[in-house]
């Protein structure tokens, strides 16, 4: 997987964590901990993919970038995090990711 630049924000913190720790027998089973400005989600790892902004790749602001996909254990839902929309602070097994 490439990191790209944009994703030195923090984002790329928590692909390497995920990457260093990556056993199908582990990794599916730990919780991480999502703490924005208004709320906490507690949820667990489902998937990592490349994927865009939705443009086509010729035009223009065009980009790739990487995403994970994580279970919210509280709805049940899928929800994406990438390099746009980092929580204030991730924890998964009580380290400090970000």
């Amino acid at each position: 997987m490439i990191i790209y630049d944009k994703e030195n924000n923090g984002f790329s913190t928590l692909i390497h964590f995920i990457n260093e720790r990556y056993d199908a027998s582990v990794i599916f089973d730990l919780e991480f901990k999502f703490i924005y400005e208004n709320e906490t989600v507690i949820a667990k790892y489902d998937t990592m993919y490349e994927t865009d902004n939705g443009l086509e790749d010729d035009e223009d602001g065009y980009e790739e970038y990487n995403a994970i996909a994580f279970l919210n254990t509280s709805t049940n839902e899928l929800f994406e995090i990438n390099y746009l929309n980092l929580p204030k602070t991730i924890i998964c097994d009580d380290i400090k990711i970000l």
